[in-house]
């Protein structure tokens, strides 16, 4: 069964989690809150019945703001920054009893030397999969689309190989962008079937991304740009089975009709993924 999340990003105030209660979610992923928030969320969830995951970095208590998370680099104090923050991530994941770890990977920044890039990710790679091991926590690499070396299915494929403790978040937006010679997010279903265990939904446009980049799932056209989730969806979900499918779209009116709306589009696809794998 494939639960429903929402991700925190689409509070317009981040301390305001009951306005997430209209989505009626099974899950809720929260991003970059400080220690001093943990007790309240680990609270909020169990008064809701809501499962908590996990999006790197939490908790997040730097005086200064995080300007870039950079597991590859170049930069190896920016890498070992970002391991660090990733293992204060998984262990409290683990105190949480969450569903799971997001991670972004690669670090996206340009420029993108090549030299030392493969191997700046395997050992990032390989120290992140053994805190999933140590914690027991699942942790998943979320898929980018700026980094010209590593972007595509077949590349991350390639880089998770050596890894098998480490599933991945497919965020659809990110591979809608990739554009059709990476069979968009069709081709990373087919590189990782099952480990596939969580997607960020929600839809975009190359002519509305970064701006208005995070839009609502809904049943719009593929033929004007979106990402057409009313038919790919479903397939992903046969192809896949992932744990949990997280709206990660950027915030919207308190009290808006869009909010349940959209869960309520996204739990009949899921209800009839269920009901057809279960026949």
């Amino acid at each position: 069964m494939t639960l429903l999340g929402v991700s925190t990003a689409a509070l317009a105030n981040r301390d305001d989690f009951e306005e997430l209660l209209a989505y009626r979610p099974d899950v809720i992923e929260f991003y970059g809150y400080p220690s001093a928030a943990l007790p309240r969320i680990a609270r909020f969830c169990a008064a809701h019945g809501i499962r908590p995951a996990l999006h790197t970095p939490v908790p997040y208590d730097l005086d200064v703001p995080l300007r870039r998370f950079a597991p590859t680099g170049p930069d190896p104090k920016e890498a070992a920054a970002a391991l660090r923050l990733t293992e204060a991530t998984v262990r409290c994941a683990a105190d949480l009893d969450a569903l799971h770890v997001v991670v972004h990977f690669p670090s996206p920044y340009p420029p993108y030397p090549e030299p030392g890039f493969e191997e700046a990710g395997q050992e990032f790679l390989a120290a992140t999969a053994a805190l999933a091991r140590r914690y027991r926590v699942p942790v998943l690499i979320e898929n980018l689309s700026a980094h010209p070396l590593l972007r595509t299915p077949e590349q991350y494929r390639r880089a998770l190989d050596a890894h098998p403790d480490l599933g991945l978040c497919l965020d659809l937006g990110h591979a809608h962008l990739l554009g059709a010679d990476a069979r968009a997010p069709l081709g990373f279903a087919s590189a990782f079937g099952t480990r596939v265990r969580s997607m960020h939904v929600y839809d975009t446009t190359a002519e509305r991304y970064p701006r208005y980049g995070h839009e609502p799932a809904a049943d719009r056209q593929k033929s004007d740009g979106f990402l057409g989730l009313a038919e790919l969806l479903p397939d992903l979900l046969r192809r896949t089975r992932p744990a949990a499918l997280v709206m990660e779209h950027g915030p919207i009116a308190p009290g808006a009709q869009t909010a349940p709306g959209t869960a309520d589009w996204l739990r009949e696809l899921i209800r009839r993924h269920d009901a057809g794998a279960t026949a």
